[in-house]
């Protein structure tokens, strides 16, 4: 199963994640509220996630100015980015920054964690 990094403003949402994609084996390795916090975390670690679930609209730095930092410091070479946004009109902008896959709320955690089965496949 794949290691995961959850990027989202949102704490329920989080949570949900978390339960939903732990119950399926999945490994969460962490959460952050914004990007900033998100790149802070990512920086520090010696091993980077499988999968990155970003969400699009947050404070401080948003889901496209975080893929733009992260880009710069090569962590999407690495990572499965799995991007989810309500606006549809971001998908060609964070498709150029490197995102592996997009997934359109609303949606269920089923969805979810099969999208994130699939991707982990992919990649072995």
């Amino acid at each position: 199963m794949a290691t995961i990094f959850i990027i989202d403003d949102e704490e329920t949402i989080q949570f949900l994640y978390k339960e939903g994609l732990s119950l399926e084996g999945h490994k969460i390795i962490g959460t952050a509220h914004d990007g900033s916090k998100a790149i802070e975390f990512i920086n520090k670690l010696k091993k980077y996630p499988d999968v990155i679930i970003l969400d699009h609209r947050m404070p401080i730095k948003n889901g496209l100015d975080t893929l733009k930092e992260m880009r710069q410091y090569k962590i999407i070479a690495k990572t499965k980015i799995l991007f989810i946004t309500a606006d549809p009109t971001v998908r060609e902008e964070a498709s150029k920054l490197g995102v592996t896959s997009f997934i359109q709320k609303p949606f269920s955690i089923i969805k979810l964690g099969k999208m994130i089965s699939d991707l982990v496949q992919k990649s072995t």
